[in-house]
């Protein structure tokens, strides 16, 4: 079962077998000299509407949004650190895996990220694809006092290695001070 539907950031199989590269067709390929300048569309435009509601990301952030930013990022990096850290320790609990992911993410989601992480019957952390990755263009969608919606598009590779979406969309509440993920919105 692919684990990235919940949390739609990795799976606890093996990533789908990467397409090989194939070349546009010889009609998509521009020609020289096909576009003049007159076509050429100088004006402003809205932001990428492709992106849908992640264009988001692409806007410089706020002071207020600035904080809601970096505790995803800091939620999203909270496997890597734990990671790096096993490298320091060779003996880590299942409870302690938790604790570590309830420092960005709600109970449900630490409980999820735990299962993924922890290989029960070595007692340890598993060796695998990393299921979460820290997203470079992150934006604010809506910014209350005690939550938020963040729109965040996720690296090229990682949407490739794991079949994911090209725009995410997390819920974000405070906890005790902090901000968490408490979700994904569909």
């Amino acid at each position: 079962m692919c684990w990235m539907a919940l949390l739609a950031a990795g799976c606890s199989e093996a990533p789908p077998p990467k397409r090989p590269a194939t070349a546009p067709p010889a009609a998509a390929a521009p020609l020289q000299g096909d576009t003049s300048p007159a076509m050429i569309d100088t004006s402003s435009a809205a932001l990428d509407t492709t992106l849908g509601k992640c264009a988001v990301a692409l806007l410089a952030p706020s002071q207020p949004q600035e904080e809601v930013i970096e505790a995803l990022r800091a939620a999203y990096g909270l496997e890597g650190s734990l990671i790096d850290r096993l490298g320091a320790f060779d003996t880590i609990t299942r409870e302690d895996v938790y604790a570590h992911y309830r420092q960005g993410f709600s109970d449900q989601l630490a409980r999820e990220l735990t299962d993924y992480s922890w290989q029960p019957e070595e007692k340890r952390v598993r060796a695998t694809d990393r299921a979460l990755t820290v997203p470079d263009s992150v934006g604010v969608l809506e910014l209350k006092s005690d939550r938020a919606l963040v729109a965040w598009i996720p690296p090229t590779n990682f949407r490739r290695q794991w079949g994911a979406p090209r725009c995410f969309i997390d819920r974000l509440v405070r906890e005790e001070g902090r901000w968490i993920i408490q979700g994904r919105e569909p």
